[in-house]
């Protein structure tokens, strides 16, 4: 019998990698603000669509960003900082806070 030849995962691999995901205090992003896609994956969660120098890059949404980007238009440059994961109230999970920046294009 022939070897077993494995299927990639291509779109799932391609897709991970159009994801920002900070890990560290600081982190940020910068680019047009061009999509917000709602009710996405099992969580149904917003997902948002940034397209910067380097391409299009997608943030899932929480409660902190979901809030925030809510108040900026589609169309306008954004920087998006990592504030780091803050303590629940509740003592649970802690949340990651974000601190959204928002300028017209000219």
């Amino acid at each position: 019998m022939s070897e077993w030849i494995e299927v990639e995962k291509e779109m799932e691999e391609k897709e991970k990698d159009d994801m920002w995901e900070p890990e560290a205090m600081g982190e940020s992003i910068q680019g047009i603000y061009i999509e917000k896609e709602e009710n996405v994956g099992q969580y149904k969660s917003n997902l948002y669509s940034i397209k910067t120098e380097a391409g299009e890059k997608k943030i899932w949404g929480s409660t902190v960003l979901d809030d925030l980007l809510a108040k900026v238009p589609l169309g306008s440059e954004v920087l998006i900082t990592y504030q780091g994961k803050q303590p629940s109230k509740t003592g649970r999970n802690p949340w990651k806070d974000y601190k959204v920046q928002y300028r017209p294009v000219k």
